[in-house]
Order: C-alpha cells, then sequence, then structure tokens
C-alpha cells in the first residue's frame, strides 16, 4: 500500500509560482572526459548506434524534458528526476535548479517532468504517472536503473518523499529542498533511502521546524542514532549527519540560517554553495541494491 505523507495546503503553495523564473539560463558547461563503454544489445538506447535521446519524452504521460550529455549517451548513466514547485513547470525546475550544466561537468542525465495535476504534485496520486513517464525516459535514454535519483523543491520535494516511501527500491537517494512533508507515520519503504533536506531558518511558507521534524522522523525510519552529528562547513551553513543508518544509507540535514522559500536557490548560491552541486555530491554517492521494476 502506497505511503502517504501529509503536504502543505496547496492554496498556500501556489505562491511559488515565481520560484527560480527570474534565475538566468543555466551557462554552458565543459563535457567531461570519456569513460570506458561496455557494451550493450543492438537496438537499445545504449547501443553505440542509438540516436540521441530527443529533449521531450515521448509517450510519457508527464510533458517532460530530457537531458543527456553527449558524452554519455551510449553507455548506462545516472539519471535524476527534478520535481518543481507549486504551480512551476520542468523547463522552470531546469532554470531555477541549474541542473543541466552540472550534469554536462559531472556525466549523467536529468529529467524534468511537469505535474499533470495544474501543475501541482497531488501526492499518492501521481506516483503511476511518474513511474511511467520514468519508463518512457528508460526507453530513449541509456540509464543505469540503479542509479535513479530524485530531486524535488516545496511541492515536489513532497512529491519526492511520496515516492521515497512508496517506490524505495526505485530511487536511489532524493534530495529535498524546502519540502512540503508532514507527518511521515504512515511512510514504511521497503528499504532504508538516503535522504538529503536543506531548509532555511526564516521560510515563511513551509517552516523551518517542519523540514527539521521530518528530516529526524526519517533517520529514525532509516535506524540512524538518535544524535546526529554537526558541522559548520559555511558561516551560514550547518550540517547534521545521522550516523549507523540501516543499510548504508546517510541521512543529512543542511540548515541555512536566514533562509527563505522561493529565494532559497538564489540565497544559497549567494552564500558560496551550488545547490545543484551540493545535491550530486550526496546523490553520487548511492545507488540501489539491486535492479526491481515498479509494483503497481
Amino acid at each position: 500500500m502506497r505511503a502517504a505523507i501529509g503536504l502543505v495546503a496547496a492554496v498556500t503553495l501556489l505562491l511559488l509560482a515565481g520560484c527560480g523564473s527570474s534565475d538566468p539560463p543555466p551557462p554552458t558547461a565543459v563535457a567531461p572526459a570519456a569513460r570506458t563503454v561496455t557494451a550493450a544489445p543492438a537496438g537499445t538506447a545504449c547501443s553505440p548506434g542509438a540516436p540521441a535521446p530527443p529533449s521531450k519524452v515521448a509517450g510519457a504521460p508527464l510533458d517532460t524534458i530530457l537531458r543527456v550529455p553527449a558524452a554519455v549517451r551510449h553507455r548506462p548513466v545516472a539519471l535524476v528526476l527534478a520535481l518543481h514547485f507549486a504551480s512551476g513547470t520542468g523547463a522552470l525546475m531546469e532554470q531555477s535548479t541549474r541542473l543541466t550544466p552540472e550534469a554536462r561537468r559531472r556525466g549523467f542525465a536529468v529529467a524534468y517532468p511537469t505535474a499533470s495535476a495544474n501543475n501541482f504534485w497531488a501526492g499518492p496520486g501521481e506516483v503511476d504517472p511518474v513511474l511511467l513517464t520514468l519508463q518512457a525516459v528508460e526507453r530513449v535514454a541509456c540509464i543505469d536503473a540503479r542509479r535513479v535519483y530524485l530531486v524535488g523543491i516545496s511541492n515536489g520535494g513532497g512529491m519526492a518523499s511520496v515516492l521515497g516511501c512508496d517506490q524505495s527500491r526505485r530511487f536511489a537517494a532524493m534530495v529535498l529542498f524546502a519540502p512540503a512533508v508532514g507527518d511521515i507515520g504512515g511512510c514504511h519503504p521497503a528499504r532504508p533511502v538516503p535522504v538529503l533536506e536543506v531548509h532555511g531558518t526564516a521560510d515563511p511558507i513551509v517552516p523551518y521546524a517542519q523540514g527539521a521534524s521530518f528530516i529526524r522522523d526519517w533517520a529514525r525510519l532509516d535506524g540512524c542514532a538518535a544524535t546526529p552529528r554537526r558541522s559548520t562547513p559555511e558561516p551560514r551553513l550547518t550540517r547534521l549527519r545521522w550516523p549507523g543508518c540501516r543499510g548504508g544509507a546517510a541521512v543529512e540535514h543542511l540548515r541555512f540560517e536566514h533562509g527563505r522559500h522561493i529565494e532559497l536557490l538564489p540565497e544559497l548560491r549567494a552564500a558560496g554553495v551550488d545547490p545543484a552541486s551540493t545535491a550530486w555530491r550526496f546523490l553520487a554517492r548511492h545507488s540501489a541494491p539491486a535492479v526491481t521494476p515498479p509494483h503497481r
């Protein structure tokens, strides 16, 4: 049975329509050096003669932008599924996160779907469309099924947590920026899921205490130690890491002093913290234990 996580009220989250819209287009980045290519069956997305993946994913129930760096098109690569804020779109998510240039630098793919329910992720009701969209991506791009990750912002962060609960064997890890989450009492993932939660202390829409409570509860869910280890990597940033999680999972929290909600990503950049590289460094450490197709 699906786990349902309480999301912040839709009326409140619709304030996020402008999140990231003022950011400039992603800068051009240099593709990473090619690595050893593993032979793939002819006629698949991984075969050397396969066509380049399209920028729009045909056959997906969700309108989805797909970015696969040219240097890694014919070998299995990690995929980040990036879920936008309330009333946003995949295009706005690409602009605000700047994950695409990070993908070029590091050699992974990114898919940016747009929610089907009036540009609002409606929780458990969106699980099937997301999974079918993921399957459509895997038909046209050479994806390593053990390294499929979630990045979500606000309402998209809440949706990512629903997917983490419901499809813990499908998604290797997730990073949540100011996620719209609530009580996780109904969350029963089949395996411990690594999570990084990033939240500003001055968030007026999803209060900081809500995110802090969520990540503590997730640490307990993953069987981590009760007391986190604390460090201060930047003057306004406090990192909490919970040790001893089951299955080698990692549960971490970044507390950003005076950080707000709609402004969170640009404020992090202004403080010297790149959200895209921060997310990828965490995600890249993890992979799913086995390739398991979704059970619907």
